[in-house]
């Protein structure tokens, strides 16, 4: 019989190692899932182009949460629900602050400069270009008028946050809402409580976590824990990466399974 649980999950640095992107630790809980008939959904700032084919080595769900929760997509035949701004609108506001703000966005660059700017190959650039909900973009102006940027996308309802290399612009949303949408629209009809658990690494993934029943935090790669709230069912993976990831849901799934029992 099915166990009533639905896991979401962040991939780098989580389900996915930080620096080789190996997840084989993980398998034999991947596995367990499956035969316990427990969904997958797979939640990552990624966009559906890049997430499709690993979710489909995973087997896991076909709904997946892409872009930071701008944008759940339900299956591979193109059936999507944007949450906050799609990606039109978006090009449209940062078309008009560029007659005062120097920056880069993905648009700009193309999938040459993309190329250039990240040091993926060709295929991959072109899949982190596809995009349906979000716009990197290279900051070329000022550090000091990033706040006055980040005021006149605020007008316009979008957002913006730091990544690594880029920076980001959104819609108002996040992978919390993203997960909830998943949530509704999968138990829609359930006649028992289905058990939300989130699993991530950084404060992107916090809303994720807040959100569900269980939230599990992965450690860092140097095992430093980066995220720090209060919730009443609060794991700590024991080690970072996959290996921390199938550590915590062995856990969790021990604890759901005997309790049932």
């Amino acid at each position: 019989m099915p166990v009533p649980m639905i896991v979401f999950t962040d991939l780098d640095g989580c389900l996915l190692n930080h620096g080789d992107y190996s997840y084989e630790p993980a398998l034999p809980v991947l596995d367990r899932l499956q035969k316990l008939q427990i969904p997958l959904v797979l939640c990552s700032s990624k966009t559906e182009a890049e997430m499709r084919p690993l979710a489909e080595e995973l087997n896991a769900c076909p709904t997946i949460i892409c872009e930071n929760g701008g944008v759940v997509c339900w299956d591979n035949m193109g059936d999507r629900t944007v949450l906050g701004s799609d990606r039109e609108r978006i090009l449209e506001v940062l078309s008009v602050c560029k007659e005062q703000y120097q920056f880069s966005s993905f648009r700009d660059l193309g999938v040459e400069g993309i190329v250039r700017a990240t040091g993926l190959s060709v295929e991959k650039a072109t899949l982190a270009a596809n995009r349906y909900c979000t716009e990197p973009l290279l900051w070329e102006d000022d550090e000091t008028r990033i706040e006055s940027f980040r005021e006149e996308l605020q007008k316009h309802q979008i957002q913006l946050t730091r990544g690594g290399r880029f920076w980001h612009v959104a819609g108002e949303t996040d992978k919390g809402r993203g997960a909830a949408t998943a949530y509704q629209r999968m138990t829609k009809g359930c006649d028992q409580s289905v058990t939300s658990v989130a699993l991530g690494d950084s404060p992107i993934d916090q809303p994720m976590l807040e959100w569900a029943n269980i939230a599990v935090i992965v450690p860092a790669p140097d095992g430093t824990i980066r995220l720090d709230f209060e919730h009443p069912r609060k794991i700590i993976a024991a080690f970072p990466g996959s290996k921390g990831w199938a550590e915590a849901m062995t856990r969790v799934l021990d604890d759901t399974i005997s309790t049932e029992k």
